[in-house]
């Protein structure tokens, strides 16, 4: 399928819609992102009260929240990027990376949003807020055309979030990119676990049963 043929294509573009985020004021990836974040950050820290690093990161990351809300966006970004250096595989940490990730998609620019998950590869532990940023870096990909690496981090995000809710979401965006390289073979048997799935809830169905008619329509079956 070719770019220009994708980017005409109804049944594709409902899927891909999601990930042209970066072209909007707010990114619902990142809005997911921040409630995870914040949660678990939560409740890690009352987890390790008595752990000083973790304590530290928390209070800091807080301080630059609450100085992002009321609008001193330069100080507040040099508070989290502190944060991320200082204490790394924290919840402060995670919850500092989301704000720089939601300042950089605000003002557009992408290349900044590559640069904050490049250099902090690795520094994020939690499951949950990797499969996010998995998925984050995988729409990323996905925008630009590079449909290997976007493969690569869906898949990463769906192993993850294997037997989970979120599951079927991120398998609806590797059959998404299965079909933007034509392997259409593939993109049909991940459809059809998620036909097959019990617990995989009424719309990701429907977008698959789409899909699936699609594929089929590609293969001449």
């Amino acid at each position: 399928m070719k770019k220009e043929e994708l980017r005409h294509d109804p049944i594709r573009e409902n899927i891909v819609k999601g990930v042209q985020y970066f072209s909007e004021n707010t990114s619902t990836v990142l809005q997911i992102l921040a409630v995870v974040v914040l949660a678990v950050g939560g409740l890690s820290y009352y987890n390790h009260t008595g752990n000083i690093k973790m304590e530290s990161a928390s209070h800091l990351a807080g301080r630059a929240q609450n100085i992002f809300i009321n609008g001193n966006l330069d100080e507040a970004i040099v508070k989290f990027e502190r944060v991320l250096a200082d204490y790394p595989n924290t919840p402060g940490a995670a919850q500092s990376l989301v704000y720089l990730l939601n300042d950089a998609m605000t003002k557009n620019d992408i290349e900044e949003a590559k640069r904050f998950l490049n250099e902090n590869d690795g520094s994020i532990n939690d499951p949950h807020v990797l499969a996010a940023i998995y998925k984050l870096q995988g729409d990323i990909s996905l925008t630009e055309a590079d449909f290997s690496t976007a493969l690569k981090y869906f898949q990463k995000a769906e192993n993850i979030a294997e037997g989970n809710p979120v599951q079927a979401g991120f398998q609806l965006d590797i059959a998404a990119t299965l079909l933007a390289q034509n392997n259409y073979e593939n993109a049909l048997t991940t459809l059809e676990e998620i036909i097959d799935n019990e617990d995989v809830g009424f719309n990701e169905k429907n977008i698959a049963e789409e899909l699936i008619a699609y594929t089929k329509q590609k293969m001449g079956i």
